[in-house]
């Protein structure tokens, strides 16, 4: 939907209709706020709901290691199946401008 909501919605036959939704906000350089929200259809027990959570947030659990140590490289290197990249890296300049904050680093300390 955009930087900061992401919707996933899941059709089952057997365990049903879901929708998840993430909306990272962000706090401060360096921080975000990110919540999980599920919504489910009424008939279908509410264990199913939370283990599907459950999953995603030990998922999500994972991915922070990754992000922590990622650097933005201006052109990557990519191949023909990294088209997707490509084309999100576009979408997602639309948000920013020339007066976009941006993080400043002191390459002689360790403050951010």
């Amino acid at each position: 939907v955009g930087p900061g909501v992401v919707f996933l919605q899941f059709d089952h036959s057997f365990l049903g209709r879901g929708i998840m939704m993430h909306c990272v906000t962000p706090v401060e350089p360096l921080l975000q706020c990110v919540t999980h929200t599920m919504f489910y259809q009424s008939n279908i027990p509410a264990v199913v709901p939370k283990f599907i959570l459950k999953g995603e947030s030990i998922q999500f659990e994972r991915d922070v290691m990754i992000w922590n140590n990622k650097k933005y490289i201006s052109r990557p290197l990519l191949v023909k199946e990294d088209s997707a990249v490509r084309k999100h890296r576009r979408w997602f300049s639309q948000f920013y401008s020339e007066n976009s904050p941006r993080l400043q680093y002191q390459r002689d300390t360790l403050d951010f």
